[in-house]
């Protein structure tokens, strides 16, 4: 900032926004890798009134995310020439016109360093690649979905769909991998009209890794990418029906005590049976089938060719996914993204680059890992009822409750192992 900028802030020239405005500690966290982005920025052509570079644009929108007063352009343009926001942007205005326009010229993907660089941070803090209650040898465990975001209904690329209440809503949705370890994104990507769920998860396969998806994302085409990338997933099948791809099963598996108690009800070995429209990928394959948790009766099919595991380990990998829909859900509730701001894919897929880039930064402040009882939290400070600052230290307390009664379970299961040696 400027030394005459910096006089009229210390001065008290400048207007003082209403609420109180979190995230301060965060931007300064980032500040050095944001700044950066002006070199990297300028090194293409700049946006037109050259005045507005992405670093200022990124502060913004960071400042947004941990602010849910600040839920519009317009609201961001007056944000911005108060005295907190003054405190760390270059610009004495950023208008709701100009930033608009900026989001269609937009590259988010001179965000992935940074989010890389931070991701790589969270990994080392968190000591451990797999939820300390399923077997390390798994490695990596991401959950995988994706969800609708509402957009204007001008949006040409958007996706175009009906609600309960008759109407045409406009919608994009983002897909994402979460690792269940640490609930940072390892991806995200933005989608309109024409792009299915399952082919998007085609592209986006990290070898090594085991990946959980819901019945929504399922083809032969996405198994054999899985298979051939050498990767690892467990699949949620429909119920068996006419338009249903079908299991054969050629083998059973004996359960054990644990499994029962986890809910498991059967384990075979097998294969997917094909049609005479496709032919289904070779290899054999596992089927684990367990109790819904949720609705007393209903069973849940799993698929999976992770054949060197315990039946409860699929069971309890599948449960992580709700860790994905959790993150959706956060954002959409607490990270103002329950309409989106911008009409442009790059101005959409920024905003999403910088809701990872403030979790991630939660993350590695707090050491504190969102939870459902986190997203509970931070609801009551989407609502005003609470601030950031105020929750994290309830959030700590309440970590290193859960990690101390895991770590009683964990002693309990041993000894009954033992006793029964």
């Amino acid at each position: 900032m400027d030394a005459g900028r910096s006089a009229a802030v210390a001065s008290g020239e400048l207007p003082v926004w209403p609420e109180t405005i979190t995230g301060g500690k965060y931007v300064r966290m980032l500040e050095a890798h944001v700044r950066a982005l002006r070199a990297t920025h300028g090194d293409r052509p700049p946006h037109g009134n050259r005045g507005l570079f992405l670093d200022d644009v990124v502060i913004a929108h960071l400042l947004a995310f941990f602010n849910p007063t600040l839920r519009s352009l317009r609201t961001i343009e007056d944000f911005s020439q108060t005295q907190q926001a003054q405190r760390h942007l270059s610009v004495r205005r950023l208008c709701k016109s100009t930033l608009s326009d900026f989001h269609r010229v937009a590259d988010p993907t001179l965000l992935e360093p940074i989010v890389a660089r931070l991701q790589a941070a969270a990994a080392a803090q968190h000591g451990r690649r797999t939820p300390a209650d399923l077997p390390q040898t798994l490695g990596e465990v991401l959950a995988v979905d994706g969800s609708f975001f509402t957009v204007a209904a001008d949006v040409a690329w958007a996706v175009q769909h009906a609600t309960n209440q008759g109407t045409t809503r406009a919608s994009v949705r983002l897909d994402m991998h979460v690792n269940v370890a640490t609930w940072a994104p390892e991806f995200i990507a933005v989608h309109g009209a024409g792009t299915s769920e399952a082919a998007s998860a085609a592209q986006t396969i990290k070898p090594g890794a085991v990946h959980v998806y819901d019945r929504g994302i399922f083809s032969f085409e996405l198994l054999e990418a899985q298979i051939a990338a050498g990767a690892f997933f467990v699949h949620r099948l429909r119920e068996p029906g006419e338009r249903t791809p079908k299991f054969l099963a050629e083998s059973t598996r004996e359960l054990t005590d644990r499994d029962r108690d986890a809910g498991v009800l059967a384990d075979s070995l097998g294969r997917m049976a094909g049609s005479k429209h496709r032919a289904a990928p070779d290899g054999t394959l596992r089927e684990v089938v367990i109790a819904s948790p949720d609705e007393p009766g209903e069973t849940i099919r799993l698929l999976t060719n992770l054949v060197d595991v315990d039946a409860w380990v699929i069971g309890l990998l599948y449960r992580y996914r709700w860790q994905v829909e959790l993150f959706f859900r956060w954002l959409k509730c607490f990270a103002n993204f329950a309409h989106l701001i911008s009409h442009s894919r790059e101005g959409v897929l920024l905003s999403f680059y910088v809701a990872v880039i403030g979790v991630l930064l939660m993350y590695l402040h707090t050491g504190v890992k969102p939870s459902k009882y986190a997203f509970n939290m931070l609801s009551m400070v989407a609502a005003g009822g609470a601030t950031l600052d105020e929750i994290m230290p309830i959030l700590a307390e309440r970590e290193r409750r859960i990690a101390l009664d895991r770590a009683s379970a964990a002693r309990r299961r041993e000894r009954q192992k033992q006793n029964k040696a």
